[in-house]
């Protein structure tokens, strides 16, 4: 598996964009500002055939409609784009793109699969969507209210990579630390809150996983001194496992 990581930190984060990860063709989460630093890293948007949703707060979620137009521009719409997440991934995706496209029409993007040859897969805990290659597993997990939630664990290539972010720690979190490879996780601030995670608590995890590397995304503006266990990638770094 090729792992990109698009964007690194939190929403109003001055020096890294918004939590973004690329893992082959699978995309996680597409917060604003995600489609421009996708294409400041050249990758564009051709070669995501899967976009994974988490939940539908700004940073995770705005930035579809520049995701779906700029396909539609560029006529990269031949190869059809399965958008996975939780329940109202479809509803609140349309109703996005009639906000800011819909010029009036509330019924523009009805037909949002025709349109843009898309795919809607809602996934609800422990839910899973399979194809050849790979299996990803949607779990519930824990940030503030936010209803509904998911962090995805995703097997391919005989590997087990965890995504959550946002979350605080809960029982499908410390799951997915016990059967992953990899675990890219929310590391907000220093402190744990009811919201995120945070990295006096995160830092001793993989004494109590250590078959699990820990990767330390959804970061704010604190700095990070080198940490055993941790790993603190930056945008557009690349991980090849």
């Amino acid at each position: 598996m090729k792992v990109t990581f698009i964007g690194t930190g939190t929403m109003g984060c001055t020096t890294r964009c918004n939590t973004s990860v690329l893992v082959d063709d699978i995309l996680f989460d597409i917060g604003m500002g995600t489609v421009k630093q996708i294409e400041r890293l050249k990758i564009y948007t051709k070669p995501i055939n899967y976009l994974v949703i988490s939940h539908f707060h700004a940073d995770h979620f705005l930035d579809i409609p520049n995701l779906l137009i700029g396909r539609g521009i560029r006529k990269e719409i031949e190869n059809k784009l399965i958008i996975i997440g939780p329940i109202g991934t479809r509803n609140n995706t349309v109703k996005l793109m009639n906000f800011t496209h819909g010029d009036g029409d509330d019924h523009k993007y009805d037909n949002i699969e025709e349109k843009y040859n898309v795919k809607f897969i809602e996934l609800q805990n422990e839910e899973q969507y399979k194809t050849e290659k790979f299996k990803i597993t949607a779990l519930t997990l824990k940030h503030g209210e936010c209803i509904p939630i998911n962090g995805y664990i995703l097997e391919k290539d005989n590997k087990v990579l965890s995504y959550a972010c946002d979350t605080s720690f809960c029982d499908n979190y410390y799951n997915m630390c016990s059967e992953s490879d990899y675990m890219l996780s929310d590391v907000t601030g220093l402190k744990t809150t009811d919201m995120h995670v945070g990295l006096e608590e995160y830092k001793e995890l993989y004494k109590e996983y250590p078959k699990c590397e820990f990767y330390a995304i959804h970061r704010a503006d604190y700095n990070a001194e080198s940490i055993s266990g941790v790993e603190f990638p930056n945008d557009g770094e690349v991980l090849e496992i």
